[in-house]
């Protein structure tokens, strides 16, 4: 889908997403009209405010930031349970952590956790339409926040999200030229989780970031790219049995059986500078 050619309407009585969008509109070409200007909305994607989250509407289906499925991994994660995507991209704190893809930021957010305040998280979108959504809803997460009363475990979990949240580095560009215009190891781990285009079955929050998302698969220079420039290793995260790791030179190390997903690993400890 070429994003530019999308048009957007919106509720011109929101001042404050109004101004905004024009921003969005100018930096990427996208056409956004009021409402109350169309004589037929039907059929026109919807930005809006919906109980303070910034919503996309399309086709009777809803796509929005929500940093849910991060919260219940941050449970878990301060219960000491291991996090496979935690195991996968070995952040420790101080790190550099590039996300190639960033999507809906679940594992941005958790990468910025593990990071801490020393470590640096840049997270790469190509979508304008996705980036606008996320960096929108990361700049509030502690928003989302139940307003009663929630339990100390899951409020220390809001806490630490919170904090992921404020050091995460958002940016609206195509990830190849990113990894290009970075020097040699000058990061520590890069990640990819690119849209799946093969899946069995879709869920509802899926299918509408499917639409929006790039569909084209990495390549294998975009790849070689990523292990010019990280230091540690670069992963990539696709669904089980996917030829894509053995195509783009990854070697899935711990897979499980029950997840539908695996991680494929570049070491670059172990392949040495050849690699790069």
């Amino acid at each position: 889908m070429d994003q530019t050619d999308n048009v957007i309407a919106y509720k011109r009585s929101d001042e404050k997403l109004k101004l905004r969008l024009e921003k969005l509109s100018m930096q990427s070409g996208i056409k956004i009209v009021p409402m109350d200007a169309l004589s037929e909305a039907d059929g026109l994607p919807i930005l809006r405010y919906v109980k303070q989250k910034l919503c996309l509407e399309d086709d009777g289906e809803r796509l929005f930031f929500h940093p849910s499925m991060a919260l219940l991994r941050m449970i878990n994660i301060l219960r000491g349970v291991p996090d496979r995507f935690l195991q996968a991209v070995n952040l420790e704190a101080g790190d550099i952590f590039l996300d190639a893809t960033m999507g809906l930021a679940s594992d941005t957010l958790i990468a910025a956790y593990a990071a801490g305040g020393k470590g640096r998280v840049i997270a790469v979108e190509s979508s304008p339409l996705i980036h606008f959504l996320v960096q929108d809803g990361l700049a509030q997460v502690n928003q989302f926040k139940p307003a009663k009363k929630i339990s100390q475990e899951k409020t220390q979990a809001w806490t630490e999200l919170s904090r992921a949240a404020s050091r995460i580095e958002t940016i609206w560009a195509d990830h190849t030229r990113i990894l290009k215009g970075q020097p040699d190891a000058s990061v520590d781990v890069v990640y990819f989780d690119p849209m799946f285009r093969i899946t069995v079955k879709e869920s509802s929050s899926i299918r509408p970031l499917k639409k929006w998302s790039d569909p084209n698969p990495l390549d294998r220079g975009t790849i070689r790219e990523a292990c010019r420039v990280a230091r540690k290793r670069v992963v990539l995260k696709e669904r089980k049995g996917s030829s894509e790791f053995a195509r783009l030179g990854f070697h899935v190390e711990e897979k499980n059986k029950y997840s539908p997903v695996d991680f494929g690993i570049i070491d670059l400890a172990r392949v040495g500078e050849g690699f790069r």
